[in-house]
């Protein structure tokens, strides 16, 4: 009985080992400096200014960049006569979906900029340790599931380039555990999806098939409390539309191709193979078409048609649905469809069949090897004068 009361408690001090050790192979080649986890280029610094010492990496920025800059424009997005500055420099509308990461983090550092770097790490460290805790803290939950979870491929890519996904992780994991054993809508389900929607834009999938469950189980309640996420993306929105002028979702919208091309060709090597190519195609062959296999064997012979296996098959599915460029590498198509990790393991952990245990076990091998290839490829760099 001791033991098993000491294993959440192990199983939660690994895991913060094993995110801190992630954490300094990728601060290490750039002498512990952690603005290196945002991925700033000069274009964006250039155009918005820098600290002194930040780093400045050689190659186009990746969105973690963009993040940091939105943090640091809370104070003109909260002031209507200064939207236009925000107009004519990066980042553009289109990042400004992702609000929730740079209010965040802006609320952890008390707006003291120099604290900005190590607020973002904070809230990514901490909504990752906290996924762990509730799913261990579940009936079902169990150690494999919960480590697969919060070292999966979006978890860990994401903290390598200061992501907004360990919060998507965090949020969706406590709203599908409350509603699968509840099986009803609570407020704190319907506010945990309204941050949700302001988190990543792509979240408002899991919240229009969570408004289609319960119109199939007939439970129009939880229907139409589930508008008010629905109002809350729409209101951003509209904020970002007042403030650009464009509607930033539409360009999002359009990414999609004819289902399981783009991955079959990654696998085929018709795009040549590299480590880029190669990861993204072990991640098809190790997760996405077993994933597809298990979770529609639960659906069709076992007849398990519960929010979590139902909701894991159809957004494996929309996995196949991306186009090239996301299917490119892990970094992409590892991490877009965030919903879909918490979906499928959490389903994983109630089944823990053999099935059930290879897909946990490659999410976690597929994640740590992303991981480590990112945390070993350093970048060129200067430190911002």
């Amino acid at each position: 009985m001791q033991q098993k009361s000491l294993t959440p408690v192990l199983t939660i001090v690994g895991l913060a080992a094993i995110l801190f050790l992630s954490v300094g192979l990728a601060v290490r080649p750039y002498h512990w400096n952690v603005t290196a986890l945002f991925h700033m280029d000069r274009v964006i610094g250039d155009q918005n200014g820098l600290p002194a010492g930040f780093i400045v990496l050689s190659e186009p920025s990746y969105d973690g960049a963009q993040y940091y800059q939105i943090a640091r424009n809370i104070p003109k997005i909260l002031s209507p006569s200064r939207w236009t500055e925000l107009r004519t420099k990066a980042p553009g509308s289109y990042a400004y979906q992702r609000f929730l990461l740079p209010l965040s983090a802006y609320a952890s550092s008390l707006g003291q900029e120099p604290l900005l770097p190590y607020a973002f790490l904070f809230v990514n460290l901490a909504s990752l340790l906290l996924c762990c805790a509730i799913v261990l803290r579940w009936k079902h939950g169990k150690p494999l599931y919960a480590l697969a979870l919060c070292l999966s491929p979006a978890a860990l890519v994401a903290l390598h380039f200061s992501l907004a996904e360990p919060l998507t992780l965090l949020l969706t994991t406590l709203v599908l555990i409350r509603f699968h054993e509840s099986q009803r809508l609570r407020a704190m389900d319907i506010l945990c999806l309204s941050l949700t929607v302001l988190t990543r834009e792509v979240n408002m999938l899991l919240v229009l098939y969570l408004i289609g469950f319960s119109l199939i189980r007939r439970h129009g309640r939880e229907a139409l409390l589930l508008c008010i996420p629905v109002a809350v993306f729409l209101g951003w929105h509209a904020v970002i539309y007042a403030v650009f002028g464009n509607i930033p979702f539409l360009m999002s919208a359009q990414a999609h191709q004819f289902p399981g091309l783009a991955a079959l060709q990654v696998v085929l090597g018709e795009r040549g193979y590299d480590r880029y190519t190669l990861s993204a195609a072990a991640l098809f062959l190790g997760l996405v078409l077993p994933g597809i296999l298990w979770t529609g064997g639960e659906i069709a012979v076992r007849r398990r048609f519960d929010v979590l296996s139902l909701g894991a098959f159809l957004f494996l599915a929309v996995m196949l649905t991306m186009p090239d460029y996301i299917w490119g590498s892990i970094t992409s198509i590892g991490r877009v469809i965030t919903p879909v990790y918490p979906l499928l393991l959490l389903a994983c952990s109630m089944r823990d069949s053999r099935g059930a245990r290879f897909l946990g076990a490659m999410t976690l091998l597929i994640g740590l090897a992303a991981g480590l290839g990112l945390a070993l490829a350093p970048h060129p760099f200067t430190l911002a004068p």
